[in-house]
């Protein structure tokens, strides 16, 4: 008998149709895909696709990419690039299969298979992976420097010119100007440092291929880079526009300013790392351009570990460089200048005495004759110039790599006694139980979370008592006998106020001020408390203005948890902004804590200075009580003297976990409110005697009829004191909201108008 001929099925072909949205687009070329870890398409035989103009099909011919159709088949069929141009069109084989009620796709690139034939015996799809080329597309207004934005190297190997990456000052310039992923500045706010930067980075052979995803802020992926590069991104405080400086030996010695006693106030810090804190094997981590995965390269320095003994190993990430000799490079600059016992500093300098201001990343030498330091090469690495109109700025340096060949060391002079500054008493120190305001701009959302309605927390604020002081540390303890230093600060702004200022919730115009201590420091925009003759906390005011030449202060009244308050004149105001000081430790609400300052000079330390006249600070858990209502309006009035028949108050509510992002002032409408909170309502008479309570208030107004007045006051009701506070779980506001009023029309009632006595 004859053989069978009945086919037998032994596995099956998959056929797919895919829409695979890769990037923004354009790109300058689709260089490669890979599916499985295997090459489909782009070959080294076969010149890239450009898919910068228009639709492109591709076609892919690998049957047997995972083995054939006795293993696992492999890919065979037609893939359109669709580059995402304004003018692309919808594709036709995405119509044909999903309707014509479809977008075009533009502004991504995109990978369309038609139906391809992607595997045999195996249903699932394997791992896709597309390398993409983009140095010059894409830009919103003209490629920058075009003819500069691909970084090439000279491959010895293969004795061919290789691309290693964009150039990374390109990077940057897109970061920093495109419209719609980075961060929209215009294109005239790049600096010509810029271009310098751009050659410099081209002749290195620098480039660079990152990723960038939203996953991660765009000032990280730009910090990234400068990362790479080794550089300093600045804004020129002149000029306005933003500076790229690279970490260069791109200067001579005998051209660099010097900066000596002369020019320096202070060297607060000088330190110098030891040999055993060093390292002296350093791996860069790349990215290897075949696979796409990790590469390391390691250089030591021998000589350090023969020095300290054995090998100090650190490693450092540059995942945007994908060619070695790059990544060597870049070990031996990070080994030579981590390796290296450069000190570091910080000093304060006038910069009316200096030629020219210095900005991040320059260059001087230091002469420092009371360290031996004659001539040392240092470099300029942050800037704090201070509040507006400071007559010092503090720089961070350390000294630079490339000039350590060329420093000179002298032997220190003789060293002569300085003359002992006395340590004056502060000219007040105010103790503070800090409001929810300052925990939320400092905590954490996690340790603010833990907060609870037991917790409280202290600081001090202190205002400099003469010349010379240096700074002071606040102290705080059980008894005035037993306090101790908790932390250190600087010396808060003082004014006194040369008007009485009346319970007025209306912005102060024009408050003259006199007796101005440091007025630099005290910042338009922060807030300050108003503290009575005991150095107790009256109020906290806004600064809205300050003109230091006319002596002259706008505030708003009644800010944060404080309402508006009468005050004499000679009402000291004590700027709060950074220099309060706090405790750091958890406290609760009624403990009596000893507050004290003690002020500090550069020789000396003094005795403590007790804040409230030598008594106790009683807590309250301030930073847990509701906010007091704003906008309190007296028959629509904001400050009537002279309230007639019925009395309608009304108020605005507030909420002390939403005001966290400004200063809210009394006059502006609801916020809130906090969850639980009702409001209080309190009217006493002339003689102050409480004559009617409202509780558990939950809406904004409140209707005292004359009717109700008559039976509640009486004749004493010819002047009353209004009182409203918020309430929540048993607590009450810091300060209730208080206004006092003649009342008009009891003569038509009982005969007599006691209306002003």
């Amino acid at each position: 008998m004859g053989g069978s001929s009945k086919k037998q099925t032994v596995g099956y072909r998959y056929r797919m149709g895919l829409h695979l949205v890769l990037c923004q687009g354009p790109v300058d070329a689709v260089q490669e895909i890979q599916m499985g870890d295997r090459t489909a398409w782009g070959d080294a035989d076969r010149a890239p696709l450009s898919s910068g103009h228009g639709l492109t099909t591709l076609s892919i011919n690998k049957p047997t990419l995972f083995g054939g159709d006795e293993r696992e088949g492999g890919v065979v069929g037609n893939i359109d690039v669709l580059p995402g141009g304004s003018g692309q069109g919808r594709n036709d084989y995405l119509m044909s299969r999903l309707g014509s009620a479809i977008p075009a796709f533009r502004g991504v690139l995109s990978l369309v298979a038609r139906k391809i034939l992607f595997a045999a015996n195996n249903p699932y799809i394997k791992p896709w992976a597309v390398r993409v080329r983009r140095f010059t597309a894409g830009w919103n207004d003209y490629p920058w420097m075009e003819w500069n934005a691909e970084v090439r190297a000279w491959d010895n190997n293969q004795g061919r010119e290789i691309s290693v990456g964009m150039n990374p000052a390109h990077i940057l310039v897109q970061c920093l100007t495109d419209p719609h992923w980075g961060m929209g500045y215009p294109q005239d706010s790049i600096g010509w440092s810029f271009w310098n930067a751009a050659w410099a980075l081209s002749d290195e052979g620098f480039g660079l291929n990152l990723i960038w995803t939203r996953q991660q802020p765009i000032e990280s992926f730009i910090s990234q880079v400068i990362d790479h590069i080794g550089g300093i991104l600045y804004t020129d405080p002149e000029q306005g526009t933003f500076e790229l400086k690279l970490l260069r030996d791109d200067y001579w010695i005998d051209s660099l300013p010097q900066l000596g006693p002369d020019e320096i106030v202070r060297l607060e810090r000088f330190e110098r790392a030891q040999w055993g804190e060093l390292p002296n094997e350093l791996t860069v981590v790349y990215t290897d351009w075949q696979t796409g995965g990790d590469a390391t390269v390691t250089v030591e320095n021998l000589a350090a570990i023969q020095l300290q003994g054995g090998v100090i190993n650190q490693r450092r990430d540059y995942p945007g460089v994908n060619y070695g000799p790059l990544a060597a490079r870049l070990a031996l600059r990070d080994l030579r200048a981590l390796g290296s016992p450069l000190a570091r500093m910080s000093l304060t300098v006038a910069p009316d005495t200096l030629e020219r201001a210095p900005l991040p990343g320059d260059v001087f030498l230091l002469n420092w004759p009371r360290l031996g330091i004659d001539q040392m090469v240092v470099r300029v690495t942050g800037i704090d110039t201070g509040t507006l109109g400071s007559s010092e700025w503090r720089i961070e340096a350390m000294e630079d790599v490339f000039g350590l060949d060329n420093a000179v060391l002298a032997p220190p002079p003789p060293i002569i006694d300085e003359p002992t500054l006395e340590p004056l008493p502060p000219a007040l120190v105010l103790a503070v139980e800090i409001p929810y305001w300052e925990l939320a701009r400092t905590l954490s959302r996690a340790e603010l979370d833990y907060l609870t309605d037991t917790d409280a927390a202290l600081g001090a604020l202190a205002a400099v008592g003469g010349a010379g002081q240096l700074n002071w540390q606040l102290a705080t303890g059980a008894s005035a006998s037993d306090i101790a230093s908790v932390a250190s600060e600087d010396y808060a702004p003082l004014l006194t106020i040369d008007v009485a200022l009346p319970a007025s919730e209306a912005v102060a115009v024009g408050v003259p001020v006199t007796a101005i201590s440091q007025p630099e420091r005290l910042t338009v925009g922060d807030y300050a408390y108003l503290a009575d003759g005991s150095g107790a906390i009256r109020e906290a005011v806004a600064v809205l203005d300050f003109d230091t030449a006319a002596a002259t202060l706008v505030l708003a009244r009644g800010v944060l948890d404080t309402t508006p308050q009468a005050h004499a004149s000679g009402t000291r105001l004590i700027g709060v902004g950074e220099w309060l000081a706090s405790e750091g430790a958890e406290r609760a609400p009624g403990e009596s804590v000893f507050v004290g300052a003690i002020p500090r000079t550069s020789t000396d330390q003094g005795d403590p200075v007790l804040a409230t006249n030598g008594q106790p600070i009683v807590l309250t858990g301030r930073q847990a009580l509701p906010y007091p209502p704003g906008r309190i309006r007296l028959n629509g009035q904001t400050e009537p003297v002279v309230v007639g028949g019925d009395l309608t108050v009304a108020w605005a509510h507030r909420d002390r976990t939403q005001q966290t992002a400004y200063l809210v002032q009394q006059d502006e409408g609801d916020i809130g409110p906090e969850l639980g909170v009702t409001y209080t309502l309190r009217i006493r008479n002339r003689s102050n005697v409480l004559v009617r309570t409202e509780t558990g208030l939950l809406g904004t107004t409140y209707l005292w009829t004359a009717a109700v007045a008559a039976l509640d006051a009486g004749a004493l009701g010819d002047r009353i004191t209004v009182e409203i506070s918020a309430e929540r779980d048993g607590l009450s506001s810091w300060q209730p909201q208080v206004r006092v009023m003649d009342r008009a029309g009891y003569g038509l009632r009982w005969g007599q108008y006691w209306g002003g006595v």
